[in-house]
């Protein structure tokens, strides 16, 4: 069943005051004050190159990059959400039911099976990586390293509009970068193409 205008902005309102909820909650694991904008979404999904495979969702939210993803033609059983949180999983599951779902931790890519069973064609990151402690990013970027082939695209975007993540997620290398102004605040789109397992992982 299709959603109506009033429906589909009846979701987007609700998912947006969930947002908004658990920022109040745990601002430093949603990282923004607003969820991004559809321009920001709009030019992540863009990256996502066609073919076969998953694509993967970091941090979904409330789901602004899941609807540009869709709309650009990732098809929902191609889409494989990861949210930590209880209560946004629930309000995506609601919003996308055809989509997958892993109400779970990016630090924990490796272990669900869903990941082990098909090759990942691109990793979207909406995760505040700039706002999260040390540790835990470096345990999420070995995770995305991990999970990736050779030509696994890993897409992120920072609110730090200068300097990079490149060489942060090993075996990947910077293939693009775009600034989005449209965004409140504006922000910075990055895409690493993933060419090699690095050495330590290889004789591990």
């Amino acid at each position: 069943m299709h959603h109506t205008g009033r429906g589909r902005r009846e979701s987007a309102a609700t998912a947006y005051w969930q947002f908004m909820r658990e920022f109040v909650r745990h601002p430093r694991q949603i990282g923004a004050v607003c969820p991004s904008s559809p321009v920001l979404a709009r030019r992540m999904a863009s990256l996502v190159p066609p073919g076969r495979g998953l694509v993967v969702e970091l941090g979904p939210g409330g789901g602004a990059v899941t609807t540009a993803l869709l709309r650009h033609g990732v098809a929902p059983r191609d889409l494989l959400l990861v949210e930590r949180s209880e209560a946004l999983a629930r309000q995506l599951s609601k919003r996308f039911p055809a989509v997958n779902l892993i109400h779970g931790d990016a630090a924990h890519l490796a272990s669900f099976e869903a990941l082990r069973q098909r090759r990942v064609r691109a990793i979207v990151s909406s995760l505040p990586l700039r706002s999260l402690p040390a540790p835990q990013v470096r345990e999420i970027l070995e995770q995305i390293s991990s999970i990736a082939v050779p030509g696994t695209l890993f897409i992120q975007f920072s609110y730090a509009l200068h300097g990079s993540y490149e060489g942060m997620a090993q075996g990947f290398s910077r293939e693009q970068a775009h600034l989005v102004w449209r965004n409140l605040p504006p922000a910075r789109v990055e895409a690493f193409r993933f060419r090699h397992q690095p050495a330590h992982a290889i004789a591990a």
